[in-house]
């Protein structure tokens, strides 16, 4: 019979308590929320959509601070694009010329880190959902470069977002804690550390 990933982890030499699982379902929680929250906000115009906005990526925040992958490589990555992505949605705030190009590149970043995230669950899991945000996400940000007035792509792509969240959130959370990879193709982590 196959180890337990608990039992791979403690082998392995690394620190990855349930609790690290429960705060990065947290994260999922929260993106599920404020993509949700903010399809509606925005197609009724509401000026509070950016509450939700900043739920979703303060969820993504915290289920990218605490993911388990093998590889620490993949992880700074995702890590990295998330903090390039709100450092140039903090600059974009100074309101200069073209400032709106470069919130959709910093949301860009921010995106990639997402699709990481997602990516990782539909690789280890087959879930659907996470190869379709992973597609969904640039297709959502893409237009705003090239399009004078976006909107209704917006609101379009931003309620498919959300649909596809309450469906991976529901398969997420239904899953026992420290849950392996089903489908076989995320390996064994490196062996114990010197």
């Amino acid at each position: 019979m196959a180890e337990g990933l608990e039992e791979q982890i403690r082998e392995a030499g690394i620190y990855y308590p349930r609790s690290y699982d429960i705060a990065y379902r947290a994260g999922f929680a929260a993106q599920a929320a404020g993509a949700t929250a903010f399809s509606v906000l925005y197609i009724l115009k509401s000026p509070f959509f950016i509450v939700p906005f900043l739920l979703f990526e303060a969820g993504l925040a915290l289920s990218s601070l605490y993911l388990l992958v093998w590889k620490a490589s993949i992880k700074r990555f995702i890590l990295r694009s998330l903090v390039i992505g709100l450092l140039l949605q903090a600059v974009s705030l100074l309101g200069f010329p073209h400032s709106d190009k470069v919130f959709f590149a910093g949301l860009g970043f921010v995106l990639v880190s997402g699709a990481g995230l997602t990516g990782k669950e539909a690789y280890c899991f087959g879930w659907p959902e996470g190869w379709l945000l992973l597609i969904a996400y640039p297709v959502a940000v893409l237009p705003n470069f090239f399009v004078v007035n976006a909107d209704r792509i917006n609101s379009v792509m931003s309620v498919a977002i959300a649909v596809l969240w309450v469906s991976f959130l529901r398969k997420k959370l239904s899953q026992p804690l420290l849950k392996s990879c089903e489908t076989g193709v995320c390996g064994l982590p490196p062996g114990p550390r010197l």
